[in-house]
């Protein structure tokens, strides 16, 4: 057979690279029943890795099916590095972004097998240092970090990308929490946050006097024999490793600092051997790395009797997984398990991947590109077709099963009473909505971009089913509901391959509030200008970023500000130094990576503390006069702001790096080290950001 697969799968595609590995490795119980035909599953890879290549102008991708016995097939498409000519194989790695959290979650459940962890115990037990502004902090426990019921504001990502690898990432968020506060109390909902998982690094570094991926290796990796798999607390080698592309340019390197949350890179072979001891309850060849009661705990769903008005399949968290549900097996009566993962680095989107798991039918697969399309939709779709072909050439399925057809329901007229209850504005992380309804009922939702409101979901009829759809498509919907006294969007869409569709909470209404206070409105008429990215900064100097920001308002939301995309608000009652960017309670993921903004006082003059990011105003930094001078860095080390002229040139030296803007903020220059630059002749004024080590001496030279 293996000859005959061979032969039929022969193709003039670039770079195909298949294997197929035959009970490659028993599982610690003995052999099982007898290999399956996978003919047709082979060829279901191969049809759904070409069109997801194509779909999403991916520049590499690689396919791994997985029962209990071994890898079944890896397919392997694109380069690893187009510039060398070396094409992706099995061993070639990709980030594998959130999945990393599976290897997060194995990491304390050993931890806990040992005895040396509680999961139900408040996390201080184990960190001391550990805090936040909220004194409910100390009712978050271990089990809380995995199943993102702690409560924290969602995605510090301060530094957590730089061109150099920094190993102290932990443990500035850490820090950066203790200026935070919880955004619900600790259990009361679910909501993705990758601030979570970044603190199991922290607790498992604590408890086991080792670094976090000195632990996953030492505990995870090699007994599991993933030699193909690291974490970038060291450069990855050339070749290693797939690197993405924008168009037909590689990406330049980027160091992903989230070790636990999303850093973890591994080849589609090594991948299978994870699965394989998911599937083998624990067990790798003769090694158990963790007990069937560990696994089978990790499996539970998380999400029970917590707060979520619209429960969905697509999201019932797991200990690491994202749903232990999964909705594509679900659907046709198959328990399946799911965790995905996606990484967009400084220079565009870099990977997405996916995990699925059947323990019971003893199959998994992992989908890993390199990608430059925004959703992770697709690996998805080729990971759910991979699967139930495998199922259907297992025999555990009779047939693939039928794509949806549209079904449109009768159009029933919604009542005065639900029109003008939901009539509004609504919010998510990021995004800010208007919904209201037309004369004749039908119902449409904008999105708020750039100070224009622009149609989302446009015409919506409610139906009988009690959901809103268009008259050409009655799949997607929106449907309103109220749960413990707050207003919801929720939304449906066809999914994954096409054989059901999903839901998720999609936007909370806004409650009216009164105008902002005359102390924040007096701090929107300054920029505000980051101090303590500098590690980022300081990396990506090709870039033109600019991190800075103004606040800003309108009229038809008095008392909500923006900073960027997102919303803030007036603590209730009113706070000269401190804005609610947390008053959104959306569960699953809408409500993930909110804002805690505080006003602090330094240099005599008011900072805004956004999460752990330091912003100071731009009307208060000094500005500099033709001739020599001399700046230094502070002992913490912040970004150094100075106001220049609009014509001339000024030279820099002993700085670590710098950035000149012009008065848009636009970059002009930048460089590392000694250097020098003319300024941009036009405009009100000149900006330059200065970077040093703490305590360091720059000096400039101004000439006019």
């Amino acid at each position: 057979m293996i000859n005959f697969v061979s032969s039929i799968l022969k193709r003039s595609a670039l770079f195909v690279t298949p294997i197929l590995l035959l009970g490659l490795l028993a599982g610690c119980s003995g052999s099982g029943p007898a290999f399956p035909n996978y003919v047709a599953t082979i060829a279901e890879v191969s049809a759904a890795a070409s069109e997801a290549m194509a779909e999403c102008n991916a520049s590499a991708i690689a396919v791994a099916l997985v029962d209990d016995k071994g890898v079944i097939w890896v397919e392997s498409r694109g380069y690893a590095d187009r510039e060398a000519g070396k094409s992706v194989g099995p061993e070639t790695m990709f980030g594998i972004g959130s999945v990393s959290k599976v290897f997060a979650t194995i990491a304390v459940m050993k931890l806990v097998e040992k005895g040396s962890i509680e999961l139900d115990q408040p996390l201080t037990t184990y960190l001391k240092e550990f805090s936040l502004v909220s004194p409910e902090y100390r009712n978050i426990t271990v089990r809380m970090l995995l199943n993102h019921s702690a409560g924290f504001s969602g995605g510090d990502l301060r530094n957590g990308l730089t061109d150099a690898p920094f190993t102290g990432f932990a443990e500035q968020v850490m820090d950066g929490l203790k200026y935070q506060r919880l955004k619900h109390a600790p259990g009361y909902l679910n909501v993705y946050s990758n601030d979570g998982f970044t603190m199991v690094e922290n607790l498992v570094k604590s408890v086991s006097g080792l670094s976090y991926p000195d632990y996953v290796r030492q505990e995870i990796l090699t007994p599991l024999q993933m030699i193909n798999s690291s974490y970038p607390d060291d450069y990855l080698p050339d070749g290693s490793y797939a690197k993405p592309h924008t168009g037909e340019t590689p990406q330049p390197y980027t160091s992903l600092n989230l070790y636990a949350t999303g850093a973890l890179y591994s080849g589609a072979a090594d991948m299978g051997k994870l699965i394989m001891m998911l599937i083998n309850g624990g067990c790798y060849g003769t090694t158990q790395i963790l007990s069937p009661d560990s696994i089978a705990a990790m499996a539970e769903d998380q999400t029970t009797g917590t707060f979520n008005p619209s429960p969905t399949d697509m999201v019932r968290y797991g200990l690491g997984w994202d749903t232990v549900a999964q909705p594509g097996l679900k659907a046709v009566g198959i328990r399946g398990w799911q965790k995905g993962g996606s990484i967009d680095g400084s220079y565009g989107v870099m990977y997405r991947s996916t995990l699925i798991v059947a323990p019971d039918a003893k199959l998994g697969v992992v989908v890993l590109m390199a990608s430059n399309k925004t959703s992770s939709d697709m690996v998805v779709k080729v990971g759910e077709r991979v699967l139930l072909r495998a199922l259907v050439d297992k025999g555990t399925l009779a047939a693939m099963p039928a794509s949806l057809t549209q079904n449109p329901l009768p159009v029933i007229p919604p009542t005065d009473e639900e029109k003008s209850t939901y009539t509004g504005f609504y919010a998510a992380a990021g995004s800010v909505y208007r919904l209201s309804f037309a004369a004749d009922g039908s119902l449409t939702v904008e999105s708020h971009l750039e100070n224009i409101w622009i149609p989302k979901y446009a015409a919506f009829k409610k139906r009988s089913d009690d959901w809103y759809a268009a008259d050409g498509d009655s799949m997607a919907a929106l449907r309103l509901l109220t749960a413990s006294g707050r207003k919801y969007i929720a939304y449906r869409k066809l999914y994954g391959a096409g054989h059901y569709t999903t839901t998720y909470l999609l936007a909370q209404k806004l409650d009216a509030r009164d105008a902002i206070s005359a102390a924040w409105q007096n701090r929107m008429a300054t920029r505000w200008l980051p101090v303590n990215k500098t590690l980022f900064f300081s990396s990506f100097l090709d870039l033109n970023i600019d991190h800075s920001f103004l606040l800003t308002s309108f009229n038809d939301l008095p008392g909500y500000l923006f900073m960027d995309a997102d919303l803030l608000r007036d603590m209730d009652p009113p706070a000269a130094d401190r804005l609610d960017g947390m008053f959104l309670q959306i569960p699953q993921v809408s409500g993930r990576d909110l804002t805690d903004a505080a006003i602090e006082r330094r240099e005599e003059s008011d900072w805004l503390r956004v999460g752990s990011t330091l912003f100071c105003p731009l009307s208060g930094i000094p500005s500099v006069s033709a001739g020599p001078a001399l700046v230094t860095i502070g002992s913490e080390g912040f970004s150094e702001w100075r106001k220049l002229p609009v014509s001339g040139s000024i030279s820099i030296t002993n700085a670590t790096a710098w950035r000149l803007y012009d008065s848009d903020f636009n970059q002009v220059s930048s460089g590392k080290g000694n250097g020098s630059a003319v300024l941009p002749d036009s405009g009100e004024a000149a900006y330059l950001m200065l970077f040093g080590a703490p305590r360091a001496t720059i000096n400039l030279n101004l000439v006019q």
